[in-house]
């Protein structure tokens, strides 16, 4: 035990519990920010073509949740499709998935059996819809970076390395 003050040597053992825990620390950090970014980012799918099989037929499209005003266009005449009279687009919990996905079903027997270009914004599976919990999601990152950097500097402060360096 130091009873008298005098300074401690940087072991092996500590050195190597530090290097341990950056490489562990380090490959997880990856992971951490790329989910960051496919949970709080938003996508767009741009003249998606979907082929519609009948009049009240629903059909999963791509993503999660609806972001502003999707844009239907008949495939083969180039006609715009107008809401509630010709299409509904609305989320939902899918029938063949069980997950949460924008549906969309076609309201009249006109455009029943015809192909469609869908333009709308989405928010990915796993989008986090609300505005507080993205924010949050950043945070996460950020305070994980923070942890790595503080186990990494706290055994150096600790041992005395920087009164040896004369500060």
């Amino acid at each position: 035990m130091n009873r008298k003050g005098e300074q401690t040597n940087l072991g092996l053992g500590l050195i190597l519990t530090v290097a341990i825990g950056l490489i562990a620390a380090l490959a997880l950090m990856p992971a951490i920010f790329q989910n960051v970014g496919t949970t709080t980012n938003t996508a767009t799918a741009t003249n998606a073509t979907y082929d519609v099989a009948g009049a009240g037929v629903t059909i999963d499209l791509l993503g999660q949740e609806l972001i502003g005003t999707p844009f239907v266009v008949n495939e083969s005449s180039g006609e715009a499709l107008t809401v509630t009279t010709d299409y509904v687009i609305d989320e939902g919990v899918s029938t063949s998935t069980g997950v949460k996905t924008i549906r969309y079903t076609p309201a009249g027997a006109i455009y029943a059996t015809t192909g469609v270009n869908i333009t709308y914004e989405y928010g990915p599976d796993g989008y986090i819809d609300n505005s507080g919990g993205r924010s949050m999601a950043g945070l996460i990152a950020v305070f994980a970076a923070l942890a790595v950097a503080v186990f990494a500097l706290s055994p150096t402060l600790k041992s005395g390395v920087l009164n040896m360096l004369g500060r």
